[in-house]
C-alpha cells in the first residue's frame, strides 16, 4: 500500500498551555522498502511508552495521560531533552467518548464526543509538537475476548465489530494531518497474538481479524497514515511467519515488544521476513534487583545504583549492539525503524496484587533478562512516578542520562 501525506484531576493541576506556536509544517510521508519517510528523509524511532500515572494509580487519578497538562508539557520537554522524537500513547476511548463499560452503541458514539477530554488532547497534541515529537496512536484491543464473527454480541453487534468501530472512530477524530500534524501513525493491539490473550482463536483467526480492522479502517476512514500491529515475542508463530503476516497484508509496519538478550534483538531482527519496517514498540528493563531485594530507601523508590546502572547497561548493549546497527535509516538493506522504550515513569499499580498506591515487587521471571531473571512490573520507568498533587520533581535514573548520550549523538541527530 502506497502512502503519501500532504499534509482530571484537579482543575488546578491542568496547567496553562505554554505560548501559541504555528504548528509544523505539512509534511510528505511514505513508507518505502523497509524504511519511513518523512519529507524524503528516513525517521529513527527514539520512542518511550507514555502513561503518566501518579503514585496513587489510576483508579484514583484520571487514566488518560492527557489529563493532567502540567505534568505532560515538564514530561515532553524533559524528552526532548533526552532526544525522544516519538511517544507511543494509547488513546482512552471510553473516556474520549463516554463509552464506559461499552454502554453506547459505537455506531452512534462519533457524536458523543467529550470535548474537554478532546480539548485536553489537542493541548498535549500541540506541545508534542512544538517539541517535535511524533505520536504512536495505539487503539488497545481487551484480550481474552472472543473476536470471531457472532461471538460476545451487543447492541447487535459482536465484538469483531464493536472494535472494528471504537478504533475507526479514534482514527477519524484525530486524522486530520493540518489538524494534528504530529500523529504519525495508528497502532492496533498489543500481543494479542500470545496465546493467553487470542483467547480461542487460532493464529490464523487473529490475524485474519487484525488485517480485516486494518483493511476497513484503511477504506472507510483513512488511508493517509500508516498502520501497525503491536505483537508479543513470540516469534516461532508470529513475526517470522510469513503465513501469518501475509494474512494482514495492508499492514505498513510490524511491532513487537521485546524483552529479550542482545543476540535475541538480533535474531529477532534477521529473521523478520517482510519487506516493510520493523519496530520495537517495546523495550526495557527494570531498576530493581529481585535477587537482592527492591530498593525502598527513599519515597519514590529510585532503585540502588547497581540496579540503575544494570538498567542503563541493558539499554546501551541493546541499542548500541542489536539496533544502531540495523537502523534502516543507515541502510535500505536494515529492516529496523528503531525503538520505543518502556517506559518513561514508573507505574506503582501494575503489580495487580498489592495496593494500587504502594510501590509493590511483584512480576513474572523472563530468563532472558539477566542477572535477576526478574520482571519487577512496577519498576520499568526511566523516572521515578510523581504523587498525584505534584506536576514537576521525577527523580530521573541512570538510563535516562545513557539514553540521552545515545540519542543525542550527531549521528543521530542529523536524521528525523
Amino acid at each position: 500500500m502506497y502512502r503519501f501525506i500532504v499534509g482530571m484531576g484537579v482543575l488546578t493541576l491542568l496547567g496553562a498551555a505554554p505560548e501559541a506556536h504555528a504548528r509544523r509544517a505539512p509534511e510528505t510521508l511514505t513508507i518505502s522498502g523497509k524504511q519511513l519517510l518523512i519529507n524524503g528523509q528516513p525517521f529513527i524511532a527514539k520512542g518511550v511508552n507514555y502513561q503518566p500515572v501518579p503514585r496513587t494509580g489510576p483508579s484514583n487519578w484520571p487514566d488518560d495521560w492527557t489529563m493532567n497538562r502540567a505534568v505532560v508539557f515538564n514530561d515532553l520537554a524533559k524528552m526532548k531533552e533526552m532526544g525522544v522524537n516519538l511517544i507511543r500513547v494509547y488513546v482512552q476511548y471510553d473516556r474520549l467518548f463516554q463509552n464506559w463499560d461499552e454502554q453506547n452503541d459505537p455506531s452512534s458514539d462519533p457524536s458523543r464526543i467529550d470535548q474537554t477530554v478532546l480539548a485536553n488532547y489537542r493541548a498535549v497534541l500541540d506541545e508534542a509538537d512544538r517539541q517535535g515529537i511524533y505520536v504512536l496512536m495505539n487503539y488497545f484491543l481487551p484480550t481474552y475476548v472472543d473476536y470471531r464473527v457472532g461471538q460476545q454480541v451487543k447492541f447487535n453487534k459482536d465484538a469483531r465489530t464493536r472494535h472494528k468501530l471504537r478504533f475507526r472512530n479514534i482514527i477519524n477524530v484525530f486524522k486530520n494531518r493540518t489538524e494534528f500534524p504530529m500523529v504519525l501513525m495508528w497502532a492496533l493491539g498489543n500481543e494479542n497474538n500470545f496465546e493467553w490473550n487470542r483467547g480461542q482463536m487460532t493464529s490464523e483467526a487473529m490475524f485474519d481479524f487484525l488485517g480485516e480492522a486494518i483493511r476497513e479502517a484503511d477504506q472507510q476512514a483513512d488511508s493517509a497514515h500508516p498502520y501497525t500491529v503491536v505483537l508479543g515475542d513470540n516469534p516461532q508463530l508470529d513475526i517470522h511467519n510469513t503465513s501469518l503476516l501475509n494474512r494482514a497484508p495492508l499492514v505498513d509496519v510490524w511491532s513487537i515488544n521485546m524483552y529479550n538478550t542482545e543476540q535475541g534483538f538480533r535474531n529477532i531482527i534477521q529473521g523478520y521476513p517482510l519487506n516493510k519496517p520493523l519496530l520495537f514498540t517495546e523495550f526495557g528493563y527494570d531498576a530493581c534487583q529481585h535477587n537482592k531485594g527492591c530498593d525502598f530507601s527513599n519515597p519514590e523508590g529510585r532503585g540502588t545504583l547497581e540496579a540503575q546502572q544494570q538498567q542503563a547497561a541493558f539499554y546501551q548493549s541493546r541499542w548500541e549492539n542489536a539496533m544502531l546497527p540495523n537502523l534502516s535509516a543507515r541502510s535500505t538493506a536494515n529492516k529496523l525503524l528503531g525503538g520505543v522504550v518502556f517506559e518513561w515513569n514508573d507505574e506503582w499499580w501494575k503489580d495487580g496484587a498489592g495496593p494500587r498506591d504502594v510501590h509493590d515487587t511483584g512480576g513474572f521471571s523472563n530468563a532472558n533478562l539477566v542477572p535477576d531473571c526478574f520482571m519487577n512490573e512496577e519498576w520499568f520507568g526511566l523516572s521515578t512516578a510523581l504523587k498525584d498533587t505534584e506536576t514537576s520533581g521525577r527523580y530521573y535514573r541512570s538510563a535516562f542520562t545513557q539514553l540521552k548520550k545515545m540519542w543525542t549523538a550527531p549521528a543521530l541527530t542529523s536524521a528525523k
